[in-house]
C-alpha cells in the first residue's frame, strides 16, 4: 500500500513531462505555420475522409458558402499531417473549415472582425487545448451538426455585435495567409505566457474541458463587456 503514492507521483511527473512536449511540437508547428503549408489540387483518397467530407460539400453549397482553398498542415512530421479544406460566404463574410487528420474529421465557421477580433464556433473537443488570443472568441460544441453550429455561430455573432458594435468585415487576403497570420499570433501569444511550458498539463487535462460550451456571451461576461443598458423613459422623453 504505501508503495501506491510514489507510484500516483510517477505517473503524475511521466504526464507532466509529456505536456510539456506536446506544448513544444504545438506551438513550434504554430510558430511557422506557413512553411508546413502545402496546397492541394485534389481531395486525399482516404476512405475515411470520403463521406463527411461530401457532407461538408453539401452542406457549405446548400448555405451559400463557396469552394476556397485546400491544404495540408505538417504538425510534426509528414505522418502527422492535417488536410484542410475551406469554404466562403461572401455575403455573410464567414468562412467554413473542415480539418481531418490522424482519422478524426472536425469543422469550424469563422467570421472576422478587425486584426485582432473574431468568432470561431466548431465541433472539435480540443479547441481550447491552447488559450485564445484576446479578442479571439472561440465556441466549442462537441458532437453538434453543422446547422447547429450555424445557429449558435449567427448566436455568438449577434452577441459579440450588439455588445461591441463591431461589424464584420470583408478581408481581402488571400485564406492561407489568413489561417497562417492567425496561426503565428497564437503562438506568439502562447510563449508570451510566463512559464508556459509547464501550464500545458493544466490546459490540457482541465482548462479545455471547462471551456466545453462557453459561448461568446460568457466569455465577454469574463472580460466585464456586457449588455448594453436600456435607457430609461426619463431620457427617451
Amino acid at each position: 500500500m504505501t508503495i501506491l503514492p510514489f507510484v500516483l507521483l510517477g505517473v503524475l511527473i511521466g504526464a507532466w513531462f509529456l505536456s510539456i512536449k506536446i506544448m513544444r511540437i504545438t506551438v513550434d508547428a504554430l510558430a511557422s505555420p506557413r512553411e508546413r503549408m502545402a496546397p492541394r489540387s485534389h481531395v486525399p483518397s482516404d476512405q475515411e475522409l470520403r463521406q463527411p467530407l461530401r457532407q461538408a460539400e453539401e452542406w457549405a453549397r446548400e448555405h451559400g458558402f463557396d469552394d476556397d482553398v485546400m491544404f495540408d498542415f505538417q504538425i510534426a512530421s509528414k505522418e502527422q499531417t492535417l488536410f484542410c479544406r475551406t469554404w466562403k460566404n461572401t455575403a455573410e463574410k464567414t468562412y467554413l473549415v473542415f480539418y481531418y487528420g490522424m482519422g478524426k474529421h472536425f469543422v469550424e465557421l469563422v467570421t472576422i472582425y478587425d486584426d485582432k477580433t473574431g468568432v470561431t464556433t466548431t465541433d472539435a473537443p480540443d479547441a481550447h487545448t491552447l488559450p485564445a488570443v484576446p479578442g479571439a472568441f472561440i465556441q466549442s460544441f462537441p458532437g453538434s451538426r453543422l446547422t447547429d453550429l450555424l445557429g449558435l455561430h449567427l448566436h455568438g455573432r449577434a452577441t459579440l455585435e450588439r455588445r461591441t458594435g463591431l461589424t464584420a468585415q470583408e478581408r481581402q487576403e488571400d485564406t492561407i495567409d489568413l489561417i497562417a497570420r492567425s496561426l503565428k499570433r497564437q503562438a506568439t501569444y502562447v510563449m508570451s505566457i510566463p512559464g508556459w511550458q509547464w501550464k500545458g498539463i493544466w490546459w490540457i487535462t482541465v482548462r479545455k474541458k471547462k471551456m466545453i460550451g462557453k459561448d461568446v456571451g460568457w466569455q465577454l461576461d469574463q472580460l466585464g463587456v456586457f449588455e448594453p443598458s436600456a435607457e430609461s423613459p426619463e431620457i427617451l422623453q
